[in-house]
């Protein structure tokens, strides 16, 4: 494979409601996409998974931009000819930006693949037609609103569910949902709004049988184990 032309599109994505974390609310998504133009004329797209600001990690949209324009691009035209798979070799010199490495090689491996008529699932041997998805649910202005968002979700034909949580909305909320869906696959997601000193607190979500509950906080997970 041969790039022709890269772009680099930042886009503005308005969600169907607003996501409360404990981060703060969201209305929208500004996502950065990369179009990948082979010397053959066929185009590959990816996403750059990397937030507006670096909450979340030490990568955000503007600083992906920069790295990807300035350092990996001319590393790959310098390449020359180059397959998907040997992309994190030539950027291996340039030290993190995971996310920003990820968008190159995704874009890339799009391509490609679309160059062989080759589908992704099949390139990573795939054996099902089909996989079960999940949700991940933020924080409702109340237990009332939650249940209808989480219900509607339900409905609609997800098979794992990931609520948000922080301090005053944690044991409550999921234990009203664990009650009305005993058997669905439940997580939570804190988002770094807990400490070590709230692990006796947290032990409360025990009883609820979650599928796997985290905070991200210093690679502190409190996990839950099923019998």
């Amino acid at each position: 494979m041969k790039i022709a032309n890269v772009e680099l599109r930042i886009i503005h994505l308005p969600l169907v409601r607003p996501f409360r974390t404990s981060f703060g609310t969201q209305v929208d998504r500004e996502i950065l996409m990369l179009k990948v133009t082979t010397t053959d004329g066929v185009v590959g797209w990816s996403e750059c998974v990397a937030m507006s600001e670096p909450l979340y990690s030490s990568e955000y949209l503007a600083e992906c931009m920069d790295v990807i324009k300035r350092f990996f691009l001319p590393a790959l035209f310098h390449k020359g000819e180059f397959t998907a798979e040997e992309i994190p070799a030539i950027l291996r010199p340039f030290l993190g930006h995971p996310m920003a490495k990820a968008a190159v090689e995704t874009a890339c491996l799009d391509a490609q693949l679309r160059g062989e008529k080759k589908s992704l699932a099949s390139y990573l041997g795939a054996v099902k037609t089909k996989v079960e998805c999940g949700v991940s649910v933020g924080i409702a202005p109340s237990i009332e609103q939650l249940i209808d968002e989480v219900t509607s979700y339900v409905d609609a034909g997800y098979r794992r569910i990931k609520l948000k949580i922080e301090p005053g909305w944690d044991i409550i909320p999921v234990g009203k949902i664990r009650e009305l869906f005993p058997t669905i696959p439940l997580q939570v997601d804190a988002n770094q709004a807990y400490s070590r000193n709230d692990g006796h607190h947290l032990a409360q979500l025990d009883p609820f049988n979650l599928y796997l509950s985290n905070n991200h906080l210093m690679n502190m997970t409190f996990s839950v184990t099923q019998n």
